[in-house]
């Protein structure tokens, strides 16, 4: 009774913890894309990554998110969900912009790894951190491919450009007197394809153009529409974050780690590599701590850290993945679309990791 109360305890402050850092971006996101439709801004935003949208075929919502995700990766994904749940984009282009979006997250790491990389590792810290970067960058890329591909069209929004077909859904806060399309009509030509992104967010930029509100109005507003997505992606957060708080506590991580380091062996790390592998399951402070230690010695060069970073990056995805990425994400986007995300974009990352590693093999 008290190992059981000792976990639930332990358990609850982990989540307590991790909660208390986490939710605020989310609602903070959920609020801010409430706020952009309520001023018709995603156009004005989406501007500065209109090459990267333009390219994917990704509307200015998405664009607005992708600019977002440079200050706050949380924000941006609870943004792009908020934009998902209302019609506003559809499923794929919430995948597209989702592991667009992790670029941005990505470059936004230097400011945890750095101030450890650079102490611990020196220059092999800064290669290592601009191979990061480089595996970031190609996953962008192949993303904003596959984007073109994928979605139709011209996504953007220009002024004087109103698609001649533009269905909407009624926002519920300024719906204009020329409104056209009843909500359930609106969702049966979003089902045949009859509207756009781009036609709903400018629907939505009509509504509020003749009377936009001051601003103390429009958060208000924005705070309206958004709490109760908020109270349903806390909810289910606060759950997911506890039953793997849960776990942890109970080392089920950690046997799932033992398991994964099995595979060791298999890879072209050297044998004082294995302990930086090792590390890594326990958090990347400790692994860099490893590394600078081995490559002070003499034990490993500088290449051979690099690789088996990037390596170890690849064994212990999985881990990091149901720990951390799962749970955040099943809380944003609802368990069965963030869990597809972290896949796609986890997969999609290990394969262009070990791409580079083995690049850096052939070619340092």
């Amino acid at each position: 009774m008290t190992d059981i109360m000792g976990v639930l305890i332990g358990s609850g402050a982990t989540s307590f913890g991790i909660l208390s850092k986490s939710l605020p971006p989310i609602v903070l996101g959920l609020v801010l894309a409430e706020l952009i439709m309520v001023y018709d801004a995603a156009a004005r935003i989406a501007f500065i990554a209109r090459p990267i949208t333009r390219f994917s075929h990704l509307s200015d919502a998405a664009g607005a998110s992708f600019i977002l995700a440079f200050f706050s990766a949380a924000s941006a994904n609870s943004m792009l969900a908020g934009f998902y749940r209302d019609g506003i984009i559809e499923k794929k282009e919430l995948f597209v912009a989702s592991l667009v979006n992790s670029f941005p997250a990505t470059t936004m790491h230097w400011r945890s790894l750095l101030p450890v990389l650079i102490p611990m590792l020196g220059f092999t810290g800064l290669v290592y951190f601009g191979l990061l970067m480089l595996v970031g960058l190609l996953k962008t890329a192949v993303v904003m491919v596959a984007g073109r591909l994928l979605l139709e069209g011209d996504r953007r929004s220009s002024p004087g450009e109103a698609p001649e077909d533009a269905a909407g859904e009624d926002s519920g806060e300024a719906a204009g007197e020329d409104s056209r399309k009843a909500p359930a009509k609106a969702a049966g030509e979003r089902a045949k394809g009859a509207s756009t992104p781009l036609a709903i967010v400018e629907r939505r930029g009509e509504d509020v153009k003749a009377d936009r509100p001051p601003m103390k109005e429009g958060l208000k507003r924005s705070w309206r529409a958004a709490r109760p997505k908020a109270v349903r992606v806390a909810k289910m957060t606060t759950a997911i974050m506890f039953l793997v708080s849960v776990l942890i506590q109970v080392g089920a991580f950690d046997l799932l780690a033992l398991h994964l380091s099995g595979i060791r062996g298999y890879l072209p790390i050297p044998a004082a590599g294995l302990g930086i592998i090792a590390a890594q399951f326990a958090g990347y402070v400790a692994a860099y701590t490893v590394a600078g230690g081995l490559l002070a010695a003499g034990e490993l060069s500088g290449k051979e850290v690099v690789v088996t970073l990037m390596i170890g990056n690849v064994i212990t995805s999985a881990a990091w993945a149901a720990r951390w990425l799962i749970p955040s994400h099943a809380g944003i986007f609802g368990p069965r679309i963030g869990t597809e995300l972290v896949i796609c974009s986890t997969g999609l990352r290990n394969v262009l990791m070990l791409s580079v590693a083995f690049g850096v093999m052939v070619f340092w």
